[in-house]
């Protein structure tokens, strides 16, 4: 089962480990993202960032859509990990049964960026990707950790 859907653009990183994964009880890993999946270095990396009783992997976004599918279709508590809303909204237009819900973590102050929160910032086609995902029936809200209140697109959309 798909337990989150959540952009964060460091991937698997402490925070994920010692906090998403024990709120949400995950189990399984898929990080969705082009570069990394085609990065034998970084792929090692992060697949050995998680404990050995979680399975990690990393996909391009082709190869993600039957992982994800798969991951529908079970019992395991997985959690489905991208850098970008952009990621997202490829998933949505290949996979009808995505969940339509994303939390989007931490995203890095860059130029051109726009805050949301002091952690959460969105480029433009960031922003255009999260617009589009809510066009197409998404539940997008910004939230670092689950103990914050989550912000709604609805409170920011006018920041863009």
């Amino acid at each position: 089962m798909v337990t989150l859907v959540r952009c964060d653009d460091r991937l698997i990183h402490g925070q994920c480990m010692t906090v998403i994964v024990k709120v949400y009880d995950i189990q399984e890993i898929i990080v969705v993202d082009n570069f990394t999946a085609t990065n034998a270095v970084l792929k090692t990396v992060f697949k050995s960032a998680v404990p050995s009783t979680m399975k990690a992997d990393v996909f391009t976004v082709t190869d993600a859509v039957p992982e994800i599918r798969r991951a529908l279709g079970n019992d395991v508590r997985t959690l489905v990990l991208m850098k970008s809303p952009e990621v997202y909204v490829e998933l949505l237009k290949q996979m009808d049964d995505l969940p339509k819900e994303l939390n989007v973590g931490p995203m890095t102050n860059r130029k051109g960026s726009t805050s949301i929160t002091p952690a959460i910032n969105l480029i433009p086609q960031e922003a255009e990707a999260v617009k589009e995902a809510v066009s197409m029936g998404a539940h997008v809200y910004f939230r670092q950790v689950p103990e914050q209140a989550l912000v709604e697109w609805d409170q920011v959309k006018d920041k863009f």
